[in-house]
């Protein structure tokens, strides 16, 4: 745990979205350069997001700082850098988990080990910190131990899932991320990239099937090809499924205001179709089918659809994220039947 880097996070934290790098450096008193180069470290890692002069923590930031400030909970800061400088604490915590094990000993019970003279440094800053004991030469794992192995296990899981869902962390909007990390896990990712364009809207094209009996989604994208092609889907399946969906309003008004696609409002007056619409521009999707898979799509600039990610999850935590999280949209939408277009 770099502490120069956190305090970096921390000024984002307190600062709010967005701020200047003279802000950081000024809150956190660390020189410019440092700040530099700790942001852009973070910047790889989908943490933060430079528009020109002004900085932003992307959600996974946001979420970052958070499970770092839970662990230091359990594990104070020196602790916490000492347990990140080099695999040799975790494993042999790992392996004192289970049973007591003697200085020679352990040589051969961790996994890669390293040298006695670091065996034995490693050791005696556990005694310190109050992780392990030593009973006669016999090492153990105590109970405050335990509870670090587990606090730093949680961050790495944590981080892990933050670093391979950077992606769509990035461009989901702060506000909304409101999940458990840990749900993350199971979520499968898929962005689209100027080689592939289409990834995100062929996989969305295949979620809508037979066992679908009711959809929901939000839709902040103008895009005839994915209308039409969720109606043919609903043609073909006799029009069995309960649909319901929000347009952000620059989609909702380029849907009324063309032809080729003013037939998504002329069907209103079907007993299992809805129709709302925000009153403002989003970057956000939302595919909620039935209550058993979620899939949520993010862009960075509104009204365009480019540079899409998604998750894709039957997760029951992140489904409900993701019914709750389309709920407090609804409540903010208007049925389309109220709409005045001459606004």
């Amino acid at each position: 745990m770099d502490t120069t880097r956190l305090s970096v996070l921390r000024a984002l934290g307190t600062l709010g979205n967005p701020t200047t790098r003279t802000d950081i450096t000024d809150h956190a008193e660390i020189s410019r350069q440092a700040v530099s180069n700790h942001l852009a470290v973070l910047r790889d890692r989908g943490f933060v997001r430079n528009h020109e002069t002004e900085i932003k923590s992307t959600a996974g930031g946001l979420l970052l700082l958070d499970v770092i400030e839970t662990c230091l909970k359990t594990i104070p800061l020196q602790e916490l850098a000492f347990l990140t400088r080099s695999d040799h604490p975790i494993s042999i915590l790992q392996t004192l988990k289970d049973e007591s094990y003697r200085l020679t000993d352990l040589n051969t019970a961790v996994g890669d080990p390293p040298s006695q003279p670091t065996i034995r440094r490693v050791l005696g800053d556990l005694l310190e910190y109050g992780w392990t004991e030593d009973h006669g030469g016999n090492h153990r794992i105590t109970t405050a131990g335990r509870e670090a192995l587990n606090a730093y296990r949680e961050l790495s899981l944590a981080v892990q899932q933050l670093i391979e869902k950077a992606p769509w962390l990035q461009r989901l909007p702060p506000e909304d991320a409101t999940f458990p990390i840990h749900s993350l896990a199971d979520a499968k990712l898929i962005v689209s990239n100027p080689a592939n364009p289409g990834s995100v809207l062929s996989t969305v094209f295949n979620l809508y099937d037979r066992d679908t009996s009711r959809f929901r989604g939000l839709c902040s994208i103008y895009h005839p090809v994915l209308f039409s092609a969720y109606r043919t889907a609903y043609e073909l399946l006799n029009f069995s499924i309960d649909s319901e969906i929000i347009f952000d309003w620059p989609t909702f008004v380029k849907i009324a205001n063309t032809s080729k696609t003013h037939y998504i409002l002329d069907s209103l007056d079907l007993s299992d179709y809805d129709i709302y619409t925000l009153d403002f521009a989003h970057t956000l999707g939302i595919g909620i089918y039935d209550d058993r898979r979620v899939a949520i799509g993010a862009y960075n600039e509104a009204g365009s659809g480019n540079h899409v990610a998604m998750i894709i999850s039957s997760n029951n935590e992140l489904v409900d994220w993701g019914i709750g999280l389309y709920d407090s949209y609804l409540e903010q939408s208007t049925h389309a039947d109220k709409i005045d277009l001459s606004r």
